[in-house]
């Protein structure tokens, strides 16, 4: 199915508003053309009665033809205005639509997708393609549609009145709306193509440059990087001036071949009223008509450039949804017993595109209301299975049970109910901490909340604050030291209270007192049937749990009882 097939389906649902919307587009239009075309047999016909003495001056009616110019007028108004409403609705709309079916493809490959793209090129994507594939209906189907009926209309009311005058305007409109706009396409195809590659790389290297400020100034590399941006939105802007030039050549084209177009009816129509086969009145009137009917072609220059942008932006977003996710969803999702225990039996999981095994032949047993330590060297597979509870990455060998259940028959959001996890590379939003923490549990209570700071000992920083709660943190937690935004993440999965708690480095950046109490307070806190797996370099963290797993060449070997 090739891209415009799969925007007109992500339309279906919106059809009979897309509809009424180019009802009432066509309806503006004829009542623009029936507004000049009356108008301009009205002037002549006046003229005319008013040359032919007492006589035709009293048979002349007036007062119908001045009707029907004040119905045109006031149709097209009312029709473009409504016109308007019903349009941008609509695209509104499919925006919407287009982006939610994006994350609703692109949520099962996360956080693998993450890996394979730039977060700044993934963004632009989101918003800024999406944005792009919304507007296919109002910038290109609309007015391509509307001109299609349109024409018909004008080319067959004015071949009533004069069938070579007809021929004459069908030929300027064939131009104007089908070679001018597929000529204009095919010069700025380059440059639009330049325009969306340098887009996606600089708005990539602004995300990165925004996240990395810090790095890239202690690094001495800024300089460097705002010459990089500079040249490329250099590019574009030349790309983009190419863009405008062809396209208001097309529109000047467009002005020329409709002064053309109407000194042609003229001429033809003055043909015909010397040979008697016409009213004089009429000749103005199809002259007026034929200039009224060229605007409808007007924007399609513009539409058809836009139509091959959609297919850029559409092809890169199709590309990125269609992913085939590294974990496929279970046909029937079931739901382990709470609380759980887990059992690895042979394990082997290899990431995608890696020569090497994360973990192979691994067995673990951990039953609920544990606590294990993980400990190792980096990269020994500890985060691994992280990945593997929750689903982020499917293991090929072995079977892996939580709970009595398979993990292949689990779906990641059951799992994401069961386990609370601190990650090493935790994320804060921005915000409050009042914000951070109803992000985790939605219908905690204040009082809860403070209890979940007193557990993370952040509860001290956050009463000085004079917001309290509503103390804002900023992006990532900007504002919050490496230890109290750790804390915080700490007491996120506090409030939680899942039956399973994975701690990544739960201690890194504190000082030996505030580790201490944190660890004491933290497994105090949580029930004794919790189970939690602490991955750690520490041993004085190690030490605090029942047993002790060594990963190592992705395995877990037994390490011992914690004294």
């Amino acid at each position: 199915m090739n891209t415009l097939c799969r925007i007109a389906v992500l339309m279906r649902p919106m059809w009979r508003e897309m509809a009424l919307g180019l009802a009432l587009s066509v309806m503006a239009s004829l009542a623009g053309f029936g507004l000049l075309f009356l108008s301009g047999w009205l002037l002549a016909a006046t003229a005319v009665a008013g040359l032919g003495g007492i006589a035709a001056r009293n048979a002349f009616n007036l007062f119908l033809p001045a009707v029907g110019v004040r119905f045109f007028a006031t149709v097209r108004i009312l029709a473009r205005y409504l016109e308007r409403l019903v349009t941008h609705d609509a695209t509104l709309r499919l925006i919407g639509r287009v982006r939610a079916w994006s994350i609703s493809r692109l949520v099962p490959q996360a956080p693998a997708v993450l890996a394979r793209q730039r977060s700044g090129d993934m963004l632009f994507r989101f918003v800024a393609d999406t944005d792009r594939l919304g507007q296919f209906y109002l910038e290109v189907l609309l007015p391509f549609a509307s001109a299609a009926i349109c024409c018909v209309v004008f080319v067959v009311v004015t071949g009533v009145f004069s069938r070579p005058a007809g021929m004459v305007l069908a030929a300027g409109l064939l131009v104007c709306g089908g070679v001018l706009p597929v000529v204009a396409e095919g010069l700025s195809r380059r440059a639009t193509h330049r325009v969306s590659h340098q887009q996606d790389a600089m708005h990539a290297d602004l995300t990165e440059v925004l996240q990395g400020m810090g790095e890239f100034l202690f690094l001495g590399a800024a300089e460097t990087v705002q010459e990089r941006i500079a040249d490329r939105q250099a590019d574009i802007r030349h790309a983009r001036r190419h863009v405008a030039l062809i396209e208001g050549g097309a529109r000047c084209a467009t002005t020329i071949i409709a002064m053309l177009g109407a000194v042609g009816i003229l001429a033809v129509a003055g043909y015909a009223c010397r040979a008697g086969s016409l009213p004089p009145a009429c000749l103005p009137m199809l002259a007026l008509g034929g200039l009224a009917a060229f605007d409808v072609v007007s924007p399609l220059p513009a539409a058809w450039q836009l139509m091959g942008q959609v297919r850029l932006a559409a092809a890169r977003v199709f590309a990125m949804c269609d992913t085939p996710p590294c974990v496929v969803s279970p046909a029937v999702t079931r739901c382990p017993n709470d609380p759980s225990g887990l059992s690895l039996s042979g394990i082997g999981l290899r990431y995608p595109g890696a020569e090497r095994w994360a973990l192979r032949h691994a067995d673990l047993l951990v039953g609920q209301g544990e606590r294990v330590a993980l400990v190792g060297p980096s990269g020994a597979g500890k985060s691994t299975l992280v990945n593997l509870l929750f689903r982020f990455y499917d293991y090929q060998e072995g079977t892996a049970r939580f709970g009595g259940v398979d993990l292949k028959d689990v779906d990641a959001d059951v799992m994401a109910r069961h386990i609370g996890v601190v990650a090493q590379d935790f994320h804060l939003f921005q915000g409050s901490i009042r914000r951070n923490l109803a992000i985790a549990c939605p219908t905690a209570t204040e009082a809860a909340m403070w209890q979940a700071l007193r557990v993370a000992r952040l509860d001290a920083f956050v009463q000085e604050e004079p917001a309290g709660l509503d103390t804002l943190i900023g992006e990532g937690g900007v504002r919050l030291s490496g230890g109290q935004a750790r804390r915080l993440a700490v007491a996120r999965v506090v409030l939680r209270a899942p039956s399973w708690v994975i701690l990544d480095e739960p201690t890194e950046g504190l000082d030996a007192a505030t580790e201490r109490d944190l660890m004491a307070a933290l497994l105090q806190a949580l029930p004794s049937r919790t189970t939690i797996l602490c991955i750690t370099h520490n041993p004085a963290v190690a030490a605090r749990m029942d047993r002790v797993v060594r990963v190592e060449g992705g395995r877990f070997h037994a390490a011992g009882r914690a004294p």
